[in-house]
């Protein structure tokens, strides 16, 4: 198989016809960066620089920044059901002006340039994994958006990391509210019990699970939940962005 560097490590060919669509796509109609509208790129150098990079020291299990801690408060008190999760930055401007694009405003090109961070954040971690899945939305809110932004993230990553995404590893089971202005436990409590896993695919295996943001992780943990239920071995979460919640 053909393969080309991508942050330090060899992608499949695939990944790079999936990036040469997207060039060519900008080529025929010219873009605005979703940052700051400079006109010619999705994604402009200036607002990549704003970019707050999530750096050590951060919890060991959720990710979130601490002041020198291993293990968060939080995850000390009641261990997640997954092994690990990272985020790549902070949920903050311009890159939550981005998301928003992305997520509600179908500028799902922004998908192939946000991928390459995710790519590069897998790339720093040990992890071994089977599958990549993506967080699934229920079906209203799917047939309202058309597309899953998570799933946009994560399938490309499969194509990179060579590792195969199935889209229907997670289905959720029943709708849940939107999560933006929940408590930590109404967050908890709004996801609890909302997702299943197939276990003739994640028994004994280890799972890789993409979200575009995660806030408090109890979406990646109640995903988590479900797959454990369903036999999975280890389970590791991936997001583009983390919010830090404010009680």
């Amino acid at each position: 198989m053909v393969t080309y560097s991508v942050a330090g490590k060899t992608s499949s060919y695939s990944f790079w016809l999936y990036r040469s669509f997207w060039k060519l796509v900008d080529w025929l109609y010219p873009p605005q960066c979703a940052g700051c509208g400079k006109f010619g790129v999705r994604w402009c150098d200036d607002c990549q620089n704003k970019i707050l990079e999530i750096q050590q020291p951060y919890c060991f299990k959720c990710g979130i920044p601490t002041k020198g801690e291993k293990i968060c408060a939080n995850c000390a008190t009641i261990e997640p059901a997954y092994d690990a999760i990272r985020a790549y930055a902070l949920y903050e401007e311009p890159l939550r002006s981005a998301l928003h694009r992305l997520k509600y405003h179908r500028d799902i090109a922004l998908a192939d340039i946000f991928t390459t961070h995710l790519i590069k954040l897998f790339n720093q971690m040990a992890w071994e994994v089977d599958w990549i899945t993506a967080v699934p939305l229920g079906v209203v809110r799917l047939k309202e958006r058309g597309y899953n932004q998570a799933a946009l993230l994560a399938y490309p990553l499969s194509l990179a990391i060579r590792v195969p995404y199935h889209g229907k590893l997670l289905k959720r089971v029943r709708e849940t509210a939107s999560q933006v202005k929940l408590s930590v436990q109404d967050r908890q409590a709004n996801v609890a019990g909302a997702f299943s896993a197939n276990s003739d695919l994640v028994a004994g295996k280890n799972v890789l699970v993409i979200d575009d943001v995660t806030t408090t992780g109890s979406t990646l943990n109640a995903c988590a939940n479900a797959l454990k239920t369903a036999g999975a071995y280890h389970i590791y979460g991936l997001t583009l962005a983390r919010a830090i919640h404010q009680n």
